[in-house]
């Protein structure tokens, strides 16, 4: 119970000094962004395709956003996008949505509409702000939440 109590205490504090998404500078963002595509772990990258999967976003389907791009293309296409984003939209105080407009390349579908651009959610809600000046350590901690094609 100790312990518990020990593990819920150093919690909060972890919280408290979270990214704020919304105060940061795109540039910051995009920036940071950049850094996590050639840093990001292989369990990183793993929960990124398992909700995507699960998203329903890499398999063909008319009821949701999906890739129609061999599916071994994909992940480079994800990594570019963090590498040179052409936007960084700050959502719910940790996240952050990053969009990366391949036109005219069509990577994707929602129903019948073609969709050139690629979306890719990230929560910096484990990145601590002082982090920014030297985000290296800490980018291993970064959620990388979810991928789809966009418009």
């Amino acid at each position: 119970m100790r312990t518990l109590l020990l593990s819920l205490a150093l919690l909060g504090p972890l919280n408290a000094h979270a990214l704020p998404t919304e105060s940061q500078p795109q540039e910051v963002l995009l920036e940071l962004a950049a850094q996590l595509a050639h840093s990001a772990g292989s369990s990183q990258w793993q929960q990124l395709w398992q909700r995507s999967r699960q998203a329903g976003h890499l398999h063909s389907s008319p009821h949701t956003e999906h890739f129609n791009v061999p599916q071994v293309q994909i992940p480079a296409l994800v990594a570019s996008t963090l590498a040179s984003a052409d936007q960084a939209r700050a959502l719910k105080q940790t996240q952050v949505r990053y969009r990366r407009d391949f036109q005219p390349r069509v990577i994707g579908k929602a129903g019948t509409q073609a969709l050139t651009a690629l979306c890719v959610w990230v929560d910096w809600r484990s990145f601590p702000e002082q982090g920014v000046s030297h985000p290296t350590p800490y980018l291993g901690q970064v959620s990388l939440l979810l991928a789809r094609p966009c418009e």
